[in-house]
């Protein structure tokens, strides 16, 4: 107990305290607008947790949120024209372990949520291993393994965690059912099923049953051969709690077999050479051999694919004790239950070649029937949460054979007896494959050419390797000193040392896991957790029911779900039929199937398509180029220093109106973070027209170092100077134009944009914007998709215009008013008040899941501008509501309902059936 505190609190207690919080959104704040607004702090701790803050925690947020006020939970549309939130289990958002994030203040919550994953691996763990007959203290140590090993801290805050601790309770409950085969261990079997599909990350789940599935098979044999019908009642009793635990998750599990056929899923194919490197296994006892993934820490991981996917540390002592185990194998026969020893090692081995080997093997369950449908099209290496607990299962065995006395233990006699000779042997084997390793390892190091690279790999080996000295001499120990039989005592000093050696194994396993999560775990400032800047608040203002798009370094994606402002960026699942519309803006801005991003150029600001999404701002951050057109101006090779704090006005070459001015910096001068240069732009009678700043540490040398300024709507022809001054400590060297500063300037186009605002973002309204709720009078029939998509995007569907993918009723040409009343997650309200008949078109991917009505009665909810949706409306006084109501959904829920219900009825009915046995 004692090395589980130590584990925990060394890994996570500080943020368990409220110091910190455990997210990355320190990253975050490292990009604008919350770099420009100030808010920067200290470097991230781990650059590889970036989908947390984009995607899982703006998701939390929202569906908490959304929870407390009493509004749908089951969408999302904030992100991508709309996507599921809590009517599949994509994000957890139901899991029984993200209980903390409804309990506590969202910045603190991941802390415990890592705490609650921790308690339920380690107590999953345990009691798994006490059926195993396990020692106590052994199956403790176990269950740290598999809490620190790499699958569970590397995937911190992302589902993949909230899946895998499950996993020993459902091997937990499998065994519990194999021995004891009564109905209320079948329907125990059915919690961590649930919990499994709840958790959001499937392939993980799939990996788990099927480990689960076979080893339950296994053991059923090896039990129960000699009696087939006690065999079969039980693998009945084991299907029956599976069935049972997918009816429990169906309220989600139907909104995820209904919609995942209408998302965009591209480019997840496998092929038998997508496996991790055999040298992969160096970490298994020393994680940062091959570098972190902390940017201060150098060297950065070098190994592919990254280190959340490739990492495959369990510790130091576990590689030894799992060696230990498999050093003693008729003892380790003989410690557990039959058949056990032999299946643990063979499932081990097995995931162990298919996810460090390949080749082959991993071909021939891709191409294998039902499998492929698991091998095919996800990557093996996420089998390492399976294979971590096989591991640290084998850990506490290994662990458990140096305890117990050697009277508890076979003597190997006989034939068993050339068994003596097997460790010595296995020993000499992994030396020799130990070296290759090290060998390969050290090469992969070397062709990086980087000293710091190959300097980290000979220190963190020597690090692991005086740590698999210390776990093996405390090994030997306990193998060589025999445990005192408590009737004839023993010379205490040998017990001390026994004693001290059994303790420092765990003691050892949860030092060096404590110290990988805390370097690993991200330490956030809590003033890091989505503060609020001037471009959000000024969006919250402004945008009412309309979209905004940002450039990739404009606004972090996906994090504006939780700020409730809807955007045409989006990381998460898209819609299949809405992502060619998206795809029609130049530069495709889907450049993953689960990333829509902008590159923040001209072209694709003032796409058609955006105005069809009803895209009202297009944000940017200061350091992206200015949208306009660049006018620079000539400079003589002379140069002019900007002295900080001394202000330098000078004629703005031409006339307004104006989006930016630029100069040429000479040289790259060393500023700290806060050091910016402001503009200030006046007319001929000294008014402020705009004023506005950037930071200088963007700044490249030779490069235009461009500032934006909203003097978009300054009359043509106006007069107008730049004042700059540096704020600093640092002078600006600039080019000049005969010792004059030379100013380049950016002009206004008649582009449809108009740069707003310029605080902490740059922000360019979008004039051709259509309302993205709207009256369509005319209706356009195009049924063929690429020329339906090259009208959409031509800018020639005006704001009265639908395009359809078939023929629709008529639509009269009159005009109409439409008052949006409710513009909810869930449910969109309008009052259309139509001269004659037409479309009420609403600018979201909705085809899937959504329907309408039309004064309470239901009316078809038709495909329009590829992926969104119109609603046919007949002239006059309407009612027009589009709601999410997936098919299904009722049944999903009645079945979850239906079968809580049934399990209770069956351990109720066996509990009195028993009850009455006995009493007869």
């Amino acid at each position: 107990m004692l090395a589980a505190v130590l584990f925990a609190l060394w890994g996570i207690g500080g943020q368990l305290a409220g110091n910190s919080t455990l997210t990355a959104t320190d990253e975050m704040v490292a990009s604008s607008p919350w770099s420009d607004a100030g808010l920067t702090g200290p470097p991230t701790h781990n650059w590889l947790l970036d989908d947390t803050y984009t995607s899982e925690l703006p998701s939390t947020i929202l569906f908490k949120q959304e929870l407390a006020n009493g509004e749908g939970t089951g969408w999302n549309p904030y992100e991508a024209g709309g996507t599921n939130l809590g009517n599949v289990p994509n994000q957890a958002l139901l899991s029984p372990l993200t209980i903390p994030y409804y309990l506590l203040p969202t910045w603190i919550a991941p802390a415990y949520g890592r705490l609650l994953e921790i308690v339920c691996a380690v107590a999953g763990s345990f009691l798994f291993l006490r059926r195993l007959r396990v020692s106590p203290a052994a199956a403790v140590t176990g269950g740290l393994v598999f809490a620190g090993s790499a699958f569970m801290v590397s995937w911190v805050g992302f589902p993949q965690t909230r899946v895998a601790a499950f996993i020993p309770v459902l091997f937990w409950t499998l065994e519990r059912l194999i021995q004891e085969r009564r109905v209320r261990d079948a329907a125990l079997v059915a919690v961590p099923v649930a919990s499994l599909l709840l958790g959001g990350f499937p392939s993980v789940t799939s990996y788990a049953l099927l480990t689960a599935g076979v080893y339950t098979l296994v053991r059923l044999l090896a039990e129960y051969r000699s009696t087939p019908r006690r065999l079969l009642l039980t693998a009945l009793g084991a299907l029956g709690g599976t069935a049972a635990g997918a009816g429990l998750a169906m309220f989600q599990m139907v909104g995820f077999l209904y919609f995942y056929p209408t998302w965009l899923v591209e480019g997840r194919e496998q092929t038998p050479q997508m496996h991790l490197a055999a040298v992969n296994l160096l970490e298994s006892f020393s994680p940062w051999v091959f570098g972190t993934a902390n940017a201060t820490q150098l060297p950065m991981f070098i190994l592919q694919p990254n280190l959340v996917e490739a990492m495959s540390y369990i510790s130091a002592a576990a590689v030894v004790l799992v060696l230990v185990a498999f050093a003693m194998p008729r003892r380790g026969r003989a410690l557990l239950p039959r058949g056990t020893w032999a299946l643990l090692f063979a499932l081990s081995a097995g995931w162990g070649v298919l996810i460090y080997v390949g080749g082959a093997p991993l071909e021939l369950v891709q191409r294998m029937p039902v499998a492929r449908a698991l091998f095919a099209a996800n990557f093996i290496g996420r089998a390492r949460s399976v294979l971590d607990f096989l591991l640290a299962v084998l850990a506490a065995v290994g662990f458990d054979l140096l305890l117990r006395r050697r009277s508890e233990l076979p003597r190997l006699t006989g034939r068993a007896a050339l068994l003596r000779h097997w460790p010595y042997v296995l020993g000499a084997g992994l030396l020799a494959a130990g070296a290759v390793l090290v060998v390969l390892g050290h090469h992969d190091v070397a062709a990086t050419g980087d000293k710091v690279s190959k300097d980290a790999f000979t220190h963190h080996l020597l690090i692991g390797a005086l740590m698999l000295v210390a776990a093996g001499a405390c090994a030997l120990v306990l193998r060589l000193v025999r445990r005192p039989d408590p009737l004839s005592g023993g010379r205490p000093p040998l017990r001390v040392l026994r004693f001290a050696a059994a303790a420092a194994l765990p003691l050892l396993v949860a030092a060096q896991g404590g110290a990988y999560m805390s370097a690993y775990y991200a330490k956030s400032s809590t003033k890091a957790f989505y503060p609020e800047t001037d471009t959000h608040q000024y969006l919250a203002a402004n945008l009412g029911g309309q979209r905004f798009a940002s450039s990739m370094t404009g606004m972090v994606f996906g994090t504006n779900a939780a700020y409730d402002l809807r955007s045409v960026n989006g990381h998460t699942f898209i819609n299949a039929a809405f992502a060619p519309l998206v795809q029609q803006i130049p530069d495709d801005p889907i450049f993953f199937e689960t990333y829509i991003d902008f590159q923040g150029t001209h072209d694709q600001a003032v796409s058609p398509v955006l105005d069809l999404l009803g895209t009202k701002y297009f944000v940017t951050a200061p350091s992206d180029p200015v949208l306009g057109n660049e006018v620079d101006v000539a400079t003589d090779g002379t140069t002019t220093t900007l002295q900080p704090g001394t202000t330098v006005t000078v004629p703005v070459p031409g006339t307004g109106p104006l989006r930016g001015v630029g100069v040429w910096p000479t040289d790259v001068p060393v500023v700290d973070k806060d050091s910016t240069l402001e503009v200030v732009i006046k007319d001929a009678s000294g008014r402020t027209v705009s004023s506005s700043s950037r930071l200088i540490n963007t700044m490249t040398q030779n490069i235009l170092f461009s500032v934006p300024v909203a003097a978009d709507t300054v009359a043509a022809g106006t007069v107008l100077t730049a004042s700059l001054t540096v704020h600093g400590s640092t002078p600006l060297t600039v080019g000049a134009d005969r010792g004059a500063l030379a100013l380049s300037t950016i002009r206004s186009e008649d582009d449809g944009l108009r740069l707003v605002r310029v605080q902490d973002s740059a922000i360019y309204l979008r004039l051709n914007a259509q309302p993205r709720i709207r009256w369509a009078s005319t209706a356009t029939v195009v049924p063929d998709q690429e020329t339906r998509l090259a009208l959409l995007s031509s800018g020639t569907v005006g704001a009265d215009q639908v395009v359809l993918d078939s023929p629709g009723p008529a639509a009269s040409g009159q005009p109409a008013s439409v008052d949006v009343t409710h513009d909810g997650t869930d449910t969109v309200t309008t009052e259309v008040d139509a001269k004659g008949a037409g479309y009420l078109v609403v600018a979201d991917a909705d085809q899937s899941g959504w329907v309408a009505t039309v004064d309470g009665r239901s009316a078809a909810l038709l495909p329009a501008d590829q992926g969104l949706v119109t609603v046919a409306v007949p002239a006059g006084k309407h009612t027009v509501t589009v709601r999410l109501a997936p098919p299904h959904a009722t049944l999903g829920n009645a079945v979850s309902i239906a079968t809580a219900v049934l399990l209770l009825l069956a351990v109720g009915a066996e509990a009195w059936w028993l009850r009455r046995r006995r009493n007869a």
